[in-house]
């Protein structure tokens, strides 16, 4: 059974540049949305299946007198291969991604080849919900009050949790009957099936460091937990099969897959969007939107179809020959989550028999999967701490500006090439510290900086509308997020100092990191050096499409996530998001989603659906 595993996931591991698979395994064992025929009108033209576009098709046809097309560029989710917790990192060298990457880094990135870090961005029904880590974190009560207070009514802690509450079908053992979770919802949220037993002494040795534990989704943060996860009884849920799969029967929804928007259709006069072209089977479609064009393809993609359509800084479409429409700061603005690999950890004494994953590969194995129990139901990571460190830029206590992610293993767990291939990780960085302990029971840390202060732009590379954007993104520009980082590192070397870790002999792994041998190690020096090495991402980027007041200069949509100056268009994803959330942003997503369908239909209702909003600045 292993073999067969394997073999499955080689068949879909495919350069994710190249146009089509040579055989396109979802046609016969991938999730049925359908084939419908394609009208000339819609009432809503959603464009990409993540999140939040998966949310709103599925509340918009929710009356059965609204046509809804969805529209997404990649596949269905083939639940042999997708479903499975433990190929998560894997998955991300497969075409289920749409293979973004930095720009060569001048400050991170630098035991990565070419000096550059992937972007994963997920491509498919579900979008980056196919390929992420499935970790459930709304983020703290003060990013969304933040958001009010910037301006934006209706995005507080208070007006957002009813949402999240109703997207949620939650079974968690020690938090589900506290009032911050919801059992009738969509998604599922649920315990991770699988823990180590590194996961009780993390948690008890970060209590001892003097944490509390907590619910990090009921609006504090400050503290540690076990692992919240959107999967269903060890499976993996995307937006896709929350969402969209018990709904595709609807008749007034059509959902069409490998659908490449180009370009919104605006008209130049009345700066009305009227419609969308797209590709299918190396066709050209356009259809028109009777009430509205929604864009939820993601912090890239919504804001590169917007400057392909004429919306977009004036000087920059201007220098690549593109009529301009609107001149909007879109892409003027990108926040990221930095992270880092490490530190890393030996026990010497192995406790369980997780050193390899090829030799967990097996029926055993597998058969517990499908009853939703063992290694194959987790992503490796178990418990969260977030931590506030001295460099951070809030005076509020409870704000942190640090995650801790506690996996259960670390890198060299995988011996294939594809973790490696997935981080960009080149041989010399993977052979100097990962491969001496490929045969030792090891875990790690993996610190995300919460909180960024280096900012970025998304700009077009060309008027290609297959062609990546270009992010113009250098992490650690300010070096006070390369600070955070390595005292996050620390801060996870004194939890692991209690006596809880005592008790069970752990040893922090000594060898320095290739390319900063010239260091002492376990110094801060040392560690602001290891997180330039080892620099990782998250996928968390936003801002791209920034929400904001009129006043905002910074701000491409209202608050009712209308893009300024141009009537009947909408961005509805996680590029809205107007700062770094304390969140990983799938949960966001999903309550953006949730909020924007219900502020489409009290739109409509009032009569203002495609009335255009303009800046005062």
């Amino acid at each position: 059974m292993g073999f067969c595993i394997i073999l499955a996931l080689v068949s879909i591991f495919i350069d994710y540049t190249s146009e089509e698979p040579a055989i396109d395994f979802t046609q016969f064992f991938g999730y049925n949305y359908g084939n419908p025929q394609l009208r000339s009108s819609y009432d809503y033209i959603i464009v990409g299946a993540g999140p939040a576009g998966s949310v709103l098709a599925k509340r918009l046809s929710e009356d059965p007198e609204v046509t809804v097309l969805l529209l997404e560029a990649g596949k269905s989710e083939l639940p042999l291969i997708t479903n499975l917790p433990i190929v998560a990192v894997p998955l991300q060298a497969t075409e289920y991604n749409f293979g973004y990457e930095s720009e060569v880094q001048k400050y991170g990135c630098q035991g990565l080849r070419d000096r550059k870090c992937n972007w994963p961005h997920g491509k498919g029904i579900g979008g980056s919900t196919i390929i992420n880590s499935m970790i459930y974190t709304r983020g703290g009560r003060r990013d969304y009050d933040d958001w009010a207070r910037a301006g934006n009514p209706g995005w507080s802690w208070a007006e957002m949790l009813p949402y999240h509450i109703k997207a949620e079908r939650a079974n968690l053992r020690d938090f589900g009957g506290n009032g911050f979770h919801g059992v009738n919802g969509s998604l599922s949220v649920e315990d991770c099936l699988f823990r180590s037993n590194i996961a009780p002494v993390f948690v008890r040795a970060a209590q001892q460091a003097g944490y509390r534990y907590l619910d990090y989704n009921a609006g504090e943060l400050i503290g540690v937990s076990y692992l919240q996860s959107n999967t269903d009884r060890g499976a993996r849920v995307t937006s896709g099969t929350a969402y969209l799969v018990p709904v595709v029967s609807r008749k007034n929804l059509h959902v069409l897959t490998k659908s490449w928007v180009t370009k919104v259709l605006i008209d130049h006069d009345s700066k009305q969007a009227k419609g969308v072209k797209f590709t299918r089977n190396r066709k050209v479609f356009s259809v028109k939107a009777n009430r509205e064009v929604i864009l939820s393809a993601g912090a890239f993609e919504s804001a590169k179809l917007l400057m392909l359509s004429g919306v977009g800084p004036a000087n920059h479409l201007t220098s690549l020959e593109i009529p301009v429409i609107m001149d909007l700061p879109v892409g003027e603005l990108l926040y990221e989550h930095p992270a880092v690999f490490g530190p890393v950890y030996l026990l010497r004494n192995p406790i369980d028999n997780y050193v390899q994953l090829d030799d967990n590969l097996n029926l055993r194995n597998y058969l517990e999967y499908l009853n939703g129990q063992g290694v194959f139901t987790t992503n490796t990571v178990e418990s969260l701490l977030y931590v506030k460190t001295p460099v951070a830029e809030s005076s509020d206590p409870g704000v942190p500006d640090i995650e801790i992610m506690q996996t259960f293993t670390s890198m060299d767990y995988d011996s294939s090439p594809a973790s490696k291939l997935a981080f960009r990780l080149t041989n010399e960085t993977y052979d100097g510290y990962f491969r001496p302990i490929r045969n030792i029971r090891s875990f790690q840390y993996v610190p995300i900086l919460l909180k960024s202060r280096t900012k970025g732009k998304l700009r077009l590379k060309t008027r290609n509308p297959l062609h990546h954007p270009r992010f113009e993104y250098q992490y650690f520009e300010d070096d006070r997020d390369l600070d955070a980082l390595a005292y996050g590192i620390e801060e996870a070397i004194r939890v692991t100092s209690q006596p809880a870790f005592r008790e069970l002999g752990v040893e922090l792994y000594s060898q320095n990191v290739p390319g900063c041998e010239e260091f002492e190690f376990n110094t801060h020096e040392y560690w602001r050096c290891h997180v330039r090495v080892l620099t990782a991402t998250v996928h968390h980027q936003v801002a791209t499409c920034k929400m904001g007041p009129p006043t905002d200069p910074e701000a491409v949509v209202d608050a009712r996530l209308r893009v300024y100056g141009v009537g009947r268009l909408r961005v509805v994803d996680i590029g809205i998001v107007p700062e770094p959330p304390a969140a990983h942003t799938a949960a966001v997503a999903y309550g953006i989603g949730e909020r924007a369908a219900d502020m489409i239909k009290e739109d409509y209702r009032t009569g203002i659906t495609g009335k255009q909003i303009d800046k005062m600045v």
